[in-house]
């Protein structure tokens, strides 16, 4: 009895993973086939010199080595706006994000959940619909903005906001904020109301502030959803292209040109399919790296 008991077990161990297998495969072969083949194919086209059309010729790695070192490459413009992006664009909604969900919920402000769907509002919104809006309030001559300082007389702070090489990134950015941060108030201010109410009690007792609640007691019961809502900010970062093609479509110049968008510009526009293949694996590296980097970080801080 003993003994069928024994392999009864593993069989039906066998016979739970098999049918557990069988319904994660449909999953596993829309993964291989829409992600895993695209990127081997991917990869081997940045090895090439392919227009779409004609027989692909293989140059090894000419195409990574023109991003670095051709004199006509944009990558390291694209780059340092990708940067400017990753600062900013990965700390300014989080930042909003948290302080709005603190007043929200740690003040108990009547119709929060209203608020809550107001500040939301933005992410539901098409983000083309977004830009359109944004394009026409940046306009400079019938745009809102240029208009108010006009009749402020303050006419010399009037700006081609999209055209100006030294605020464009800055003008782009606040349409990403704007469409971003909803998602942060929304998930903190749920992470906010599962914190233990007794460690606020017990922080009112001992005569903290409200700052030094929040530094003490609200951030490091929040700590996870942080650094999750960080981290799609960093991926989200690196994966803005929609704004960028609505609004500048790179201009002016160059001077708005981020990664993903030079991408489409050289595999798209200019049919260079191989040297923009390079790119996106370039860009999948950086991205894998970054992401990497911050997650092995704040493990370690998660163990401390």
């Amino acid at each position: 009895m003993r003994r069928a008991a024994a392999g009864y077990v593993p069989g039906r161990i066998r016979r739970r993973n098999g049918i557990a297998y069988l319904m994660i495969l449909p999953a596993m072969l829309l993964f291989l086939s829409l992600v895993i083949i695209p990127a081997v194919q991917s990869l081997y086209t940045s090895l090439t010199d392919w227009n779409g059309i004609k027989p692909a010729v293989f140059i090894g790695l000419q195409n990574y080595i023109d991003i670095f070192t051709s004199p006509d490459s944009k990558f390291y413009t694209a780059f340092q706006n990708n940067l400017f992006w990753l600062v900013f664009g990965s700390t300014l909604p989080v930042a909003l994000g948290l302080v709005q969900a603190n007043l929200l919920v740690r003040n108990r402000l009547k119709y929060s959940n209203v608020f809550q769907m107001i500040f939301f509002l933005p992410q539901i919104l098409s983000v083309t619909v977004a830009c359109v809006i944004w394009s026409w309030i940046y306009d400079p001559i019938s745009g809102p903005i240029n208009d108010v300082l006009r009749r402020v007389g303050l006419d010399s702070w009037q700006r081609s906001w999209l055209g100006d090489s030294d605020i464009v990134m800055f003008s782009l950015l606040v349409v990403y904020v704007w469409l971003a941060y909803g998602f942060s108030t929304v998930v903190f201010s749920a992470a906010i109301q599962g914190v233990d109410t007794q460690l606020y009690e017990a922080a009112t007792m001992d005569g903290c502030s409200k700052w030094r609640q929040f530094w003490n007691v609200t951030l490091p019961s929040i700590r996870r959803p942080l650094h999750t809502v960080i981290l799609l900010q960093i991926i989200a970062s690196f994966q803005v292209f929609d704004i960028i093609y609505i609004m500048t479509k790179g201009g002016p110049g160059y001077d708005s040109y981020v990664l993903s968008y030079y991408v489409f510009s050289e595999g798209f526009l200019t049919s260079r399919v191989g040297y923009g293949s390079a790119l996106s694996i370039v860009l999948a590296a950086l991205l894998f790296l970054v992401s990497f980097v911050y997650t092995k970080l704040t493990e370690r801080m998660e163990r401390e």
